[in-house]
């Protein structure tokens, strides 16, 4: 184990981490390189091995909000979206789904439009628009699989067919719940 292993350093790189949530992913990563280099640095020219002294190293470097407000001022901003796209993105994925199952022909272009709005969209995370990529997607998944499986050879019987026909469009809509409560929780 190292001693940028300890529990104590873990938690002190785990809070900066925290605090430069703002910054890009790249800067961030970067500065959380630096960061564990640097402290492996002083905690070696401190022999420090006990509790104790890696604090008192820990500490010199300082609160790790006051570092992640350093960072963050040499930041520009992430640009600021407006609540009205936001809405107006997540409310063209929700029709995403009924559209593309009872609308193809407007679904599909519709669905294109969306995903790529979403993904140029700042205020989500790559795992956030990959889920409401992928939530999108399935109603498409399923209208082609209803082309390509010959009929009668799925016989869910028309008990379990109907409760998959009404989820199927729901799924882009949950998608955008999600993403709106991303979006809010990262604001």
């Amino acid at each position: 184990m190292t001693i940028t292993d300890h529990p104590l350093v873990k938690k002190y790189l785990a809070a900066v981490a925290r605090e430069t949530a703002g910054l890009s992913p790249e800067r961030r990563n970067e500065l959380l390189a630096d960061l564990e280099e640097h402290i492996a640095v002083a905690l070696a020219e401190a022999s420090a091995s006990g509790d104790d002294e890696i604090r008192t190293v820990l500490a010199r470097l300082g609160d790790p909000r006051t570092i992640a407000a350093t960072a963050l001022g040499e930041e520009l901003p992430t640009p600021r979206v407006s609540r009205g796209r936001t809405l107006a993105l997540l409310g063209l994925l929700a029709v995403t789904g009924p559209l593309t199952v009872f609308a193809p022909v407007l679904g599909i272009p519709v669905l294109i439009g969306a995903i790529w709005w979403l993904w140029t969209a700042p205020q989500w995370r790559h795992r956030d628009k990959a889920i409401g990529t992928a939530a999108a997607l399935v109603p498409l998944l399923f209208l082609v699989s209803q082309w390509v499986v010959p009929a009668g050879a799925l016989n869910f019987g028309l008990g379990a067919f109907l409760p998959i026909l009404l989820a199927v469009p729901l799924l882009p809509t949950a998608a955008g719940l999600y993403l709106l409560w991303e979006a809010r929780r990262r604001a």
